[in-house]
């Protein structure tokens, strides 16, 4: 759980990063096309001097590879800036953050992990939670058309995917493989994308280029890693559930960086969030049992 929470603190702060940029002039889409390619490139350097076997992944592995960083990185990333671009924040992060249910119903049948009743609590609370965080109540904030809803439900699967089919290729592949090579694809693909939208430079000053950089260390190679390693250790759907931490994280850099302060509905929100992971880690709820171990933990 410890991994999964470090991998989630990296990762809040990527909407301080993210809003510094685009104030800086840069494009959404720019910046997570190199926040990936820098990510490839520091991570197949490093791996090349320490480990290079990991670089090398087995030839029947490479279409779930290609399958993981397509959807799990590359489409992720895009499916979020293009709702973005077609409805509020608010829609984008509340139906972004509807993966963990996903995960959770779709780890039953295909990973055999138990539905259970502290699971579901706690669903319950991080969902309750995540939509005040973003700030649903207020009136207007849900805006959404179709299409932007229909981006925004587009990211919710990819995180699901990234959960689920990350804890199925570690099984047979090494977490740092796995990651380089969803780095590799999805790269592709979102060089595809930022190609086909004009591939246009923004003027970054020196220290644009470095919070990119930042993006690629941070956020990208240690978070996914220290994620992908914790899915070795705890399953899809409770990671996933912790995850939802993010968006308080989020609000509290946001709060203390950028002075953005948090609404008496956020704070009960991050609370109902934070309630949420406790309820998870509790070894006991009434008429609960005791917490029920995964058989396909590989230690």
């Amino acid at each position: 759980m410890t991994l999964v929470l470090a991998a989630v603190l990296l990762w809040s702060t990527l909407g301080v990063i993210g809003k510094t940029l685009y104030g800086l002039g840069a494009d959404p889409l720019f910046v997570v096309t190199f926040r990936v390619l820098f990510a490839l490139g520091i991570l197949g350097a490093g791996l090349g001097l320490v480990r290079p076997r990991l670089l090398r992944a087995p030839r029947e592995r490479l279409p779930g590879l290609a399958l993981y960083g397509v959807v799990a990185v590359g489409a992720n990333f895009a499916l979020f800036f293009l709702a973005l671009g077609h409805t509020t924040v608010a829609t984008a992060i509340v139906v972004a953050y509807s993966h963990p249910a996903l995960v959770a119903l779709l780890a039953w049948p295909l990973l055999g992990e138990r539905l259970d009743r502290r699971k579901l609590l706690a669903l319950g609370l991080t969902a309750g939670g995540v939509f005040l965080v973003a700030g649903g109540y207020e009136p207007g904030a849900l805006q959404a058309n179709l299409l932007g809803l229909g981006y925004a439900l587009g990211n919710a699967l990819c995180l699901a995917a990234y959960n689920l089919l990350g804890k199925r290729l570690i099984v047979r592949v090494d977490p740092w493989t796995v990651m380089f090579y969803g780095f590799l694809f999805g790269g592709g693909f979102l060089v595809a994308l930022w190609a086909g939208k004009g591939a246009t430079f923004p003027a970054l000053p020196l220290h644009g280029w470095l919070l990119i950089v930042a993006l690629a260390v941070g956020p990208s190679i240690l978070a996914y890693g220290l994620y992908l390693l914790a899915l070795r250790r705890l399953e899809a759907s409770r990671a996933a559930i912790v995850a939802t931490l993010e968006p308080v994280l989020a609000s509290a850099w946001a709060w203390l960086a950028l002075g953005e302060g948090m609404l008496p509905g956020q704070l009960v929100g991050g609370a109902l969030v934070i309630a949420g992971v406790l309820v998870l880690q509790a070894r006991h709820i009434p008429g609960q049992g005791a917490l029920h171990r995964s058989a396909t933990c590989l230690g």
